[in-house]
């Protein structure tokens, strides 16, 4: 099967840098495989942010000894190879005390080796097409340019009571839903957000609001139809294959991820007629996935973190950081900047507008909008 990257991932002009010869080696973390619905709620009791990413290496860089850096962090000759757990462990906090992890970081950034990710909020993931189905119909084309805000207000609404919601979303055959309902199903996700109306809500809120309350009318929401009934997320693999599009000069080498490989492995992606290379290794074998490990790891108990922590507490937290916290918050900091200046799709949040801003404060001390601050 061949597929076409403009058709996968088409050109923006907000873009810059992903035309370059890059070598992106890549890792995962908290890849649940599915995401359904129960009735229960959902399938999985954690559902943190996925994460796909790793280093990147443009031509003529390399990452140095593999060996000398398992000597710098006294990783065990019994060891088959450098992995996110012999660098730290524990939750958030507690890994970004680890020394090895500071070590393995300053490594990186003495080579000029940035990072790459995309970062994905799976529940946003799952019900942002509520919005765009909305958005997407003609009439409602004065919404469109507040996509995101909506669809951040909508998330941050259902959070306060996720289980009623994923409820009502299985009752309805979500995320297909049945012919004649739509109406309905804009009426119902209404007259949950006025019922948990949020104490801090701000000009999106009521925007919200007033889009489900025109939608009622609405005949068909075009990307809720067709769908698999209670299946919110069927597989990661089309991020695989967001990200190959994404950057179609580079290679990209992937760790071995047997479900991934079996969803995949037959897809050529072409660029004109030039077929985009990518390829899954040992990571035993390739130091670079190895290190692909350790950025994964930490930036996926960092995005779960800046998730699950409000902001207050973040600020808090964050002007109690120890010594060695600090130094590694600053060394993130150094990498994502670095990465970012050659090319700003390297660095990809599918994630929430407040999620963007939590972060952007925490790591880099940016000023936060202010229902934020009440949370």
């Amino acid at each position: 099967m061949d597929f076409d990257v403009r058709d996968l991932a088409p050109e923006d002009p907000r873009q810059y840098g992903n035309d370059q010869e890059f070598t992106l080696y890549y890792d995962e973390t908290n890849n649940i495989r599915k995401l359904l619905l129960t009735e229960r709620g959902l399938n999985v009791t954690k559902h943190d942010n996925f994460v796909l990413g790793g280093i990147v290496l443009r031509p003529g860089q390399s990452i140095g000894d593999i060996e000398e850096l398992r000597r710098v962090l006294w990783i065990q000759k019994s060891a088959e190879e450098i992995k996110f757990d012999l660098v730290a462990k524990g939750g958030f906090e507690r890994i970004l005390d680890s020394r090895k992890l500071g070590q393995t970081l300053s490594w990186l950034l003495e080579r000029d080796i940035g990072i790459h990710y995309d970062n994905l909020n799976i529940l946003n993931w799952s019900i942002l097409d509520i919005v765009e189905s909305v958005v997407a119909d003609k009439r409602f084309g004065e919404f469109l340019p507040f996509h995101r805000e909506l669809k951040n207000e909508l998330h941050r609404i259902v959070l306060s009571d996720l289980q009623s919601f994923l409820a009502m979303l299985r009752r309805y055959g979500y995320p297909d839903l049945a012919e004649g309902t739509a109406g309905q199903f804009v009426s119902e996700v209404r007259q949950f957000i006025q019922d948990h109306w949020p104490a801090s809500a701000f000009p999106a809120t009521e925007m919200l609001n007033e889009m489900l309350l025109r939608a009622q009318s609405i005949n068909e929401l075009a990307f809720l139809a067709g769908e698999k009934r209670d299946y919110l997320i069927e597989g990661f693999e089309d991020f695989y294959l967001h990200r190959i599009c994404s950057f179609r000069n580079s290679t990209h080498v992937f760790d071995e991820e047997l479900t991934v490989q079996a969803a995949i492995g037959g897809i050529r992606i072409l660029d004109g007629g030039r077929e985009v290379p990518f390829s899954f290794v040992d990571s035993k074998q390739v130091g670079e996935i190895q290190l692909s490990d350790v950025v994964v790891g930490f930036l996926g108990k960092y995005f779960t973190f800046i998730e699950q922590t409000p902001l207050p507490a973040l600020l808090r937290k964050r002007k109690e950081l120890t010594k060695v916290q600090a130094a590694n918050l600053e060394l993130l900091a150094q990498l994502i900047e670095i990465s970012d200046k050659t090319c700003n799709v390297l660095l990809h949040r599918i994630t929430t507008m407040d999620s963007d801003w939590k972060s952007d404060a925490f790591l880099f001390g940016s000023k936060p909008p202010p229902h934020l601050l009440a949370a």
